[in-house]
């Protein structure tokens, strides 16, 4: 399973945005959720690689108050993801939450600690 989506979250959300769209040339489109949030067009559809979202570590309590990338897998169903993951040792950090009009996520963690992103598709999430 290849990743899907990067997460990053940072301590300012307006300079991290600058910063990247001058040294990547990245496009932001405010994304609808409670906080402030933004998808970031990586690249051109035709050019290899995955496209990610950008928010405050103060909106992302998984952060510990650090900044992070998190990146995020798509899978078939989530449930039974979740269940693979605990059984070879991992652990559910957050979750399975609705991201309306995309899908159900949570976020997940291998046996020594490091977090990842899974992702059902479901347009009717919500």
């Amino acid at each position: 399973m290849k990743p899907q989506y990067f997460d990053l979250s940072v301590k300012d959300v307006a300079a991290a945005r600058g910063f990247f769209e001058a040294v990547f040339g990245w496009k932001f489109e405010r994304f609808p959720m409670p906080y402030e949030y933004y998808r970031i067009t990586a690249g051109s559809l035709d050019e290899p690689g995955i496209n990610g979202g950008i928010g405050a570590i103060n909106d992302t309590p998984i952060c510990g108050g650090r900044s992070l990338v998190n990146l995020t897998m798509s899978v078939s169903n989530l449930d039974e993801r979740i269940a693979k993951i605990k059984a070879a040792g991992g652990a559910v950090i957050e979750p399975r939450t609705a991201i309306p009009g995309i899908g159900w996520y949570a976020t997940c963690a291998e046996p020594g600690g490091l977090m990842f992103g899974i992702i059902e598709a479901d347009p009717a999430a919500g």
